[in-house]
C-alpha cells in the first residue's frame, strides 16, 4: 500500500505537466513577440501548434483536479454500496 506521501507526489504530476505546458506557451508567446516587435528569426509554434499546447494543458490541469478530488472523497473501504442511491 502505497504511503500518504507518494500518493500527494502522484496527484501532483498532472499539475507539473500542466504548469510546463503553460511555460513553453508563455515562451512561445514571447518568441511571437520577438518575431513581431524585433524580426528575431527563430523557432516558434504555429497557430495549430499553439492550441494544441494550450488544449494538453488545460487536459492535464483538468486530470490533476480529477485526480485529487477523487482522492479526496474516496469512500472507505469498509463502506457498502448503501448510501450510493441505487437499486438492483
Amino acid at each position: 500500500m502505497m504511503n500518504a506521501l507518494s500518493m500527494r507526489r502522484r496527484h501532483r504530476v498532472p499539475f507539473v505537466i500542466s504548469g510546463i505546458l503553460l511555460g513553453l506557451f508563455v515562451v512561445n508567446m514571447g518568441l511571437r513577440i520577438a518575431h513581431v516587435r524585433f524580426g528575431a528569426d527563430v523557432f516558434q509554434f504555429d497557430d495549430v501548434g499553439e492550441f494544441l499546447l494550450v488544449l494538453l494543458c488545460m487536459v492535464f490541469f483538468v486530470a490533476g483536479l480529477l485526480a485529487l478530488e477523487q482522492a479526496t472523497h474516496a469512500p472507505a473501504a469498509d463502506e457498502s454500496n448503501a448510501n450510493q442511491g441505487g437499486t438492483i
